[in-house]
């Protein structure tokens, strides 16, 4: 018997059979769980404004196509994809999206360059074989790929590792989870967090420009799914306290940002995106060429 690929079947089969059961609560939008998507979505931003009615294709996108609808309501092209479409069924027959099909994100039906941009958002930590996907995602999308997915913690540098490892009972309280460096979901995956490094090496190896990043923090508390984002909600409150909190952490270096946002580019960094994107609190990094392997993008 072949482990991987079995343990891959197994790993799509039960992702493709999950339901939470909160789903009803997705389509929702006055919700803190609401609130705190849109704290995410606002990170794309810069990308919708740069480049108006763009074609994008979501990822792992099965919650209502929540991703695809934010797109949507900013003018943007979108085709929104899951490893199980009966809520993107549900959601096109709505009315709420436009386009949708039925994939494994780690082997895409469509042609290259397909889309303007990929998104993958707290979608690719889920994936059995994650980097296939992201390179599944280069490969279709002509410009860039954004991920918004949690921090690989242990790919910070070690004494700031080390200072933070102090810090564990403080962010388990405030993130309401567990500080263990290996973590898996009770669907039966691990918990494949991002580190800048790590993309910064695929687009290297792609010979891409440049790539991009900010840090976002959140905080997910039970209940979060059907309490009302009012201020009255104590829930509510709490929710944004405890972000303020994080927020005064990471600014004084203290703890860094569970969430990481990552764009890789695979056009050069014009100069009215890069404004953008640095005025929304993201770092551009411009990366070198291989100075072996001429392009049409390097030339």
């Amino acid at each position: 018997m072949n482990v991987e690929t079995d343990f891959t079947a197994i790993s799509y089969a039960r992702h493709e059979a999950n339901r939470s059961h909160n789903a009803h609560t997705w389509l929702a939008e006055d919700t803190v769980d609401a609130w705190r998507h849109r704290r995410m979505y606002a990170t794309i931003d810069p990308l919708l404004e740069e480049y108006p009615g763009a074609r994008w294709l979501t990822l792992g996108d099965g919650r209502y196509a929540t991703d695809a609808r934010y797109l949507r309501g900013r003018n943007a092209q979108v085709v929104a994809t899951d490893i199980s479409d009966d809520l993107l069924r549900e959601a096109h027959r709505q009315g709420l999206i436009d386009a949708y099909s039925k994939e494994n994100a780690e082997a895409l039906s469509f042609a290259d360059g397909s889309f303007d941009f990929a998104l993958c958002k707290e979608a690719y930590h889920h994936f059995p074989r994650p980097m296939k996907a992201l390179y599944e995602m280069l490969r279709v999308a002509r410009r860039g790929v954004l991920l918004i997915e949690p921090l690989d913690r242990c790919a910070l540098p070690s004494n700031f590792l080390s200072f933070t490892n102090g810090l564990k009972s403080l962010a388990s309280a405030l993130l309401g989870r567990g500080t263990s460096p290996h973590e898996y979901e009770p669907v039966g995956n691990y918990v494949y967090s991002l580190s800048e490094r790590e993309i910064e090496k695929v687009a290297l190896g792609l010979n891409l420009p440049a790539v991009a990043f900010r840090g976002l923090n959140d905080c997910y508390c039970p209940g979060v799914e059907q309490e009302r984002a009012v201020d009255a909600s104590p829930l509510f409150r709490k929710v944004r306290r405890k972000i303020r909190l994080l927020d005064i952490c990471s600014k004084l270096g203290l703890y860094p940002t569970p969430l990481l946002i990552a764009l890789i580019l695979k056009e050069s960094v014009s100069p009215s995106l890069r404004q953008r994107l640095r005025a929304a609190g993201f770092r551009v990094n411009d990366l070198p060429r291989n100075p072996y392997v001429q392009t049409s993008q390097a030339a």
